[in-house]
C-alpha cells in the first residue's frame, strides 16, 4: 500500500538531500511517498514567491505513484499554497528525471549555463491550467492513506 507521509518536512527534505549531491533546502515543505514502510519518493517545495514555487523530487521505486498520490503533490502548490507555477530544475545530463518531469507535465522552459559546472541545468515549469493532476474525476483524495506525524 502506498502512503503518504505528511508534516515530517525535516526528516523527507533530508532525505531527498540524500539523493540529489549538492542540494540543500531551508524553509520548505516536504510530501513523502510510503510503501511497506519505506520511503520511496519525495517532494520538497522551497523558495515560494510571488505565485511560484521550486519543487525537487527523488524517487528510488518505479512504482511510486498513482493518480491519487500525484493529485496531493500537485494539489498543495496550486492549491494550498494558491500558485500558479512551479518551477523545478534539472542537471543537463540527467536524462531520466527530464523524462520523469515531462511525463508529469512540466514543460521545457529553457537552461541555466554551468549551473552544475560543467554542466548546465534545464529549467521545467508547469502552469495551474496546464495541470492535469487537478482535474481527476473520481479522485479518491480522501481516500488516501495518510501518515502525520508532528516534527521533532
Amino acid at each position: 500500500m502506498i502512503q503518504l507521509l505528511l508534516n515530517r518536512d525535516d526528516y523527507v527534505s533530508a532525505w531527498l538531500q540524500s539523493k540529489i549531491p549538492g542540494i540543500s533546502f531551508h524553509d520548505c515543505k516536504a510530501i513523502g511517498i510510503i510503501k511497506n514502510q519505506k520511503l520511496i519518493a519525495g517532494v520538497v517545495y522551497h523558495n515560494l514567491r510571488d505565485g511560484q514555487i521550486e519543487a525537487s523530487i527523488a524517487v528510488t521505486d518505479k512504482n511510486w505513484a498513482n493518480k491519487t498520490i500525484l493529485y496531493a503533490l500537485f494539489a498543495y502548490p496550486f492549491k494550498q499554497c494558491n500558485c500558479h507555477r512551479i518551477l523545478v530544475t534539472v542537471r543537463d545530463n540527467n536524462n531520466k528525471s527530464i523524462k520523469l518531469a515531462k511525463r508529469l507535465g512540466f514543460k521545457h522552459e529553457g537552461k541555466l549555463r554551468q549551473m552544475f559546472p560543467p554542466h548546465d541545468a534545464v529549467l521545467l515549469g508547469m502552469l495551474r491550467n496546464d495541470c492535469k493532476w487537478l482535474n481527476i474525476k473520481g479522485n479518491n483524495y480522501g481516500k488516501v492513506k495518510t501518515i502525520s506525524t508532528a516534527s521533532a
